[in-house]
């Protein structure tokens, strides 16, 4: 019988007796005495946040971490200078109640109106936790931008005719991490994604809206 069809655990035990097979189970899969760390609520088996049904307007991290922004009211439309319509500029945001030992955040914004589909419209990484903000259309120095899903690099220029839907949920997140990101200036836009939520420590949110009216 081939070695294929037992555990990993298994595979130097498959011709001891038949017998003692149940003792081989168990000693060859033993605990090892590491625990795993428990999953962060966003994370899940593919490390991106899925989106519920209807993304929420706000969302604070695990310990009162606040991510808002100066430039739109949670929930509400997009400001006119962060579509095509106007400048096309990514808004300023704010941030407050790190978690002790934040050495970097990131940024992303999805387009959430789809639950089976969220798309990664713009991902900004290496920003200075300490800075408390980041200014509209800001690319601080040591933060980067990635790719996007469409494989654009930078903003990516939310325009109601590219959705062509009268309404979007577009969702930024603001990632939280203990140490270096370490995602490269201009990677894949789904692969950075994953990478910087799998290392984040906490998140929070806040959603924008881009209907008729504004884009």
């Amino acid at each position: 019988m081939s070695d294929l069809m037992f555990p990993v655990c298994l595979r130097r035990s498959v011709l001891v007796p038949v017998l003692g097979f149940v003792l081989v189970v168990a000693s060859g899969c033993a605990n090892d005495g590491k625990e795993l760390a428990a999953a962060k609520p966003w994370q899940t088996t593919t490390t991106r946040p899925l989106p519920p049904t209807s993304a929420p307007d706000q969302e604070v991290g695990i310990d009162g971490m606040t991510f808002t922004s100066p430039d739109f009211v949670a929930g509400g439309d997009a400001p006119v200078s962060a579509t095509c319509a106007g400048a096309n500029l990514h808004p300023g945001f704010e941030w407050a109640n790190l978690p002790e030992g934040t050495a970097e955040l990131g940024i992303t914004l999805s387009d959430q109106t789809d639950p089976e589909n969220p798309l990664l419209l713009w991902l900004m990484a290496g920003l200075n936790p300490a800075a408390g903000e980041l200014l509209q259309g800001d690319l601080p120095g040591g933060s980067f931008e990635t790719l996007n899903d469409y494989g654009q690099p930078g903003w990516g220029n939310p325009c109601l005719e590219s959705f062509q839907n009268g309404r979007r949920d577009l969702q930024f997140r603001l990632y939280a991490l203990d140490r270096p990101s370490e995602i490269a200036p201009g990677a894949p836009g789904n692969t950075a994604w994953d990478e910087l939520a799998a290392r984040s420590v906490d998140s929070a949110t806040v959603l924008m809206r881009i209907t008729s009216n504004s884009g």
